[in-house]
């Protein structure tokens, strides 16, 4: 056991404590050194709480930490005593408070899992913090994060990735500190406040001459199999990720029905898309070519869906000749079309999955076999691209379409 003693402590005085010793200050109650067995020599500050029992709190090592510095942190250790506070638990509290690089991974992995977040949603949340975050911010506890902090990760996250991948971290770090508030681990959220950065809304679509030169490009290009991938996007106006999770029991082929789960949809909502012309016909195609397994585009390990297009899509584009195009431009391309061959908003709405209010009333009640009709003309004005005749019954079918655009019996109540 330490010897005892009390005494002045001055810089000489710790030089010369022996080993295995404890020295009490006679300046600042409370105050002590502690020399160990091996010659290291600690400042400490004992204290009795209010409630009972009492406190040790070790302030740093000589030399590092000086006696008047030493001095100066014992007094502020016994005016938190004072006002009935525990600096040792609160220590250790804080010790064992947690990280930025904590809160990333409850974030991206128990919490994700018990909220079913999609997995491209953590794929690209991971990524971003991987990125921007951890490495400045990861040591750093949940509690002492700044606004200026955030805004400096943002401002990292433009300069590196855009305005949109920008955009989109601060979106996910508004999410986790909100989740850190209910966790108990901060008290407020430092995104708050912070400003998006402006964004350009994208417009970019293939013209048709772009249409023709993509769908020739998709018949020369050697995989066949991620080319339909490509088709069906032009065709379909569906999303990437509704295209490449899709399974063959969502299909009726028969029917020409498309029913995409709410799992697949970006608005987590139920899709039913009826299909007819190219569409169908890629679809019935793939069916008769079709492997053993329930997905139309199975990756590598045949059990799990393909995970993107990227290297065919610049494959493809490239031999195309187009720039500045991404998968996405597709689901707007067929929109485009759909509305210069006269398709109506409401009609153009359902094919894509849109829940917008605005629009929502405008096609609820369309007969399914409009939006077929105006599905397959888009379609086949596309496809006729490919050779660069537009056949006569389709300009026939186009006029006839518009004379009647809704079916009376699919009018609700009687009101159009």
């Amino acid at each position: 056991m330490p010897k005892l003693s009390s005494t002045r402590l001055t810089k000489a005085v710790i030089e010369k404590t022996a080993a295995s010793t404890f020295v009490s200050d006679a300046v600042v109650r409370g105050l002590g050194l502690r020399v160990s067995a091996t010659g290291r020599r600690s400042f400490v500050v004992t204290y009795r709480i209010r409630s009972g029992g009492q406190g040790r709190t070790t302030l740093g090592t000589f030399p590092n930490l000086t006696v008047d510095q030493a001095r100066e942190e014992a007094r502020k250790v016994l005016a938190i005593v004072e006002r009935g506070g525990h600096p040792s638990q609160e220590r250790r509290a804080d010790r064992e408070a947690a990280t930025v690089a904590d809160l990333a991974s409850y974030y991206c992995g128990g919490y994700a899992q018990a909220e079913k977040l999609k997995a491209g949603t953590i794929r690209d949340a991971s990524s971003l913090l991987e990125r921007f975050v951890l490495s400045s911010l990861g040591s750093k506890k949940v509690a002492e994060v700044t606004p200026i902090e955030i805004r400096k990760v943002q401002s990292a996250a433009l300069e590196g990735a855009g305005h949109y991948q920008a955009n989109k971290l601060l979106a996910v770090l508004g999410r986790m500190f909100t989740l850190a508030i209910g966790e108990k681990w901060r008290v407020d959220n430092p995104c708050m406040g912070l400003k998006k950065y402006p964004e350009d809304q994208r417009h970019r679509h293939l013209d048709e001459d772009e249409i023709r030169r993509l769908l020739l490009a998709c018949d020369r290009y050697g995989d066949q199999h991620a080319a339909d991938a490509i088709r069906l996007l032009l065709f379909t106006g569906a999303r990437l990720r509704e295209v490449l999770k899709a399974t063959w029991d969502q299909f009726d082929l028969e029917r020409g029905v498309w029913l995409k789960p709410s799992s697949h949809t970006k608005t987590q909502r139920q899709h039913v898309l009826e299909l007819e012309g190219p569409a169908l016909a890629i679809l019935t195609s793939m069916r008769g070519r079709a492997t053993k397994s329930i997905l139309l585009f199975p990756g590598r390990c045949g059990t799990k869906p393909r995970a993107d297009v990227k290297h065919p899509w610049e494959t493809v584009v490239r031999l195309a000749g187009i720039s500045n195009v991404r998968p996405h431009d597709l689901r707007r391309t067929l929109a485009s079309v759909m509305l210069s061959e006269g398709a109506a908003l409401a009609t153009v709405g359902k094919t894509l999955g849109h829940t917008q209010p605005a629009t929502t009333a405008r096609y609820a009640h369309l007969s399914p076999s409009v939006q077929r009709r105006e599905l397959s003309l888009a379609g086949h004005k596309m496809a006729s691209l490919r050779s660069g005749v537009q056949p006569s019954d389709l300009l026939m079918a186009q006029a006839d379409s518009r004379t009647e655009p809704m079916r009376s019996d699919a009018v609700d109540g009687g009101v159009s």
